[in-house]
């Protein structure tokens, strides 16, 4: 049933929609990457297709748990969660996030009682779509990565890499109505007892209760910054800091499901939560030397281009090229004059960044053919990127309109 209601949303014109946004989130990453290292532009179309196939597995992963948790979309607010999400954007984008909204909704619900939201269920949907947040940040959070040059503490610029993913996310969600006659609608399967974990507050015991399923559309986004380490590295750490507060987050809606005053310690614990996983992945990042700085000897490869001759004879992010056809590399013009001095056969003497060991490597290529080569930078005398989430959408229109 749950297949069969995803694969109903693939022909629905929503599903392009959000698959054409995806796109062009794409396109714009890549068009950052080509104008600011003065490269082809690559193609989006192979991570489009594997963000949306990742996409497909964390709708039927998330749809399984939504259907096992009983969340109920008639009583999470879905329309005051966008309103209050968009909101809290025009103060800080980053806010633009359910566990904010989420939070804010629940809390105002506990003290006021209203509107006429579920806190567990508001709550246990947060949960769940982080949850399957973290999945496809572990799994592919950190494919497609951009390089970028940032000025490091020091003034100094360093590399490093722009994480930025999209995702279209299928999924399915419960409706709970009543019933008076079971029989009159048909084949009904029988859940047991326990089921659901969270029950829905709008109908009593005693009622003939239907969960019906429904396919919804989503989206998710992912971003962040690796300075310190690989990017493969640096998404499996946040996607580890966001299931732990998915988990106690979902463990805290269930509770408050069935004792009514843990719903205010759930309502704080989702934005609070939140800001201690961004906390925690900044304070690790910043907190230790980058990564990506230019070496005492040799140059460092910060990217290589799916095309490059380099990343098919091996050679990887991180690793440094000591010389070339026996001839020491130091810097960036060494680099350069011997690429256009040695045409076609190339021995790389380099050191590989995860062995710890010097390797040679012998590659070919056609006349002056570009190596796809973006290093590292050497400290001074580039542009750089000027990554900053203090202001929100509000900050920047009122700038606009001073200026």
């Amino acid at each position: 049933m749950i297949i069969y209601n995803l694969i109903s949303l693939l022909f629905q014109p929503i599903f392009w929609l959000v698959m054409l946004i995806i796109w062009f989130q794409f396109r714009r990453m890549a068009k950052l990457k080509s104008d600011f290292f003065n490269l082809p532009q690559e193609s989006v179309v192979q991570p489009t297709l594997i963000a949306t196939v990742y996409g497909l597995i964390g709708g039927f992963i998330g749809s399984i748990i939504l259907v096992l948790v009983g969340v109920s979309v008639l009583e999470v607010g879905v329309e005051y969660l966008w309103i209050l999400a968009i909101a809290m954007m025009l103060v800080n984008q980053r806010f633009m996030c359910f566990a904010y909204a989420g939070g804010v909704l629940s809390a105002f619900k506990y003290i006021t009682g209203v509107p006429d939201i579920s806190i567990p269920q508001v709550m246990a949907l947060v949960a769940i779509l982080h949850l399957v947040e973290a999945l496809l940040i572990l799994f592919s959070g950190h494919l497609g990565a951009v390089p970028v040059y940032l000025k490091g503490k020091d003034g100094r610029l360093i590399g490093g890499f722009n994480l930025q993913k999209f995702w279209p996310l299928p999924i399915v969600a419960m409706v709970a109505a009543v019933v008076p006659d079971i029989g009159a609608i048909g084949e009904v399967i029988q859940m047991p007892e326990w089921w659901p974990l969270i029950k829905s507050g709008l109908f009593t015991e005693q009622e003939n209760i239907v969960y019906m399923m429904v396919p919804v559309i989503a989206g998710l986004g992912y971003g962040d910054i690796a300075l310190t380490t690989r990017p493969k590295e640096k998404s499996l750490r946040s996607a580890f800091y966001l299931a732990v507060f998915s988990l106690i987050l979902l463990g805290l809606a269930i509770l408050a499901a069935n004792y009514p005053q843990f719903g205010i310690v759930a309502a704080l614990f989702s934005p609070l939560g939140h800001e201690l996983v961004i906390f925690l992945g900044r304070k690790y990042e910043f907190s230790r030397e980058p990564k990506f700085t230019k070496p005492p000897q040799g140059v460092m490869i910060l990217d290589l281009l799916e095309s490059s001759p380099l990343k098919k004879a091996g050679l990887d992010t991180g690793d440094i090229i000591l010389g070339i056809n026996g001839i020491p590399v130091n810097s960036r013009e060494d680099l350069e004059y011997l690429l256009d001095f040695f045409t076609e056969e190339l021995e790389i003497e380099y050191l590989d960044d995860k062995k710890q060991v010097i390797r040679r490597q012998l590659i070919f290529r056609k006349g002056f053919e570009p190596l796809g080569l973006i290093m590292v930078p050497d400290g001074y005398g580039h542009s750089y990127l000027n990554f900053s989430t203090g202001g929100g959408l509000l900050k920047s229109l009122l700038r606009k309109f001073k200026g």
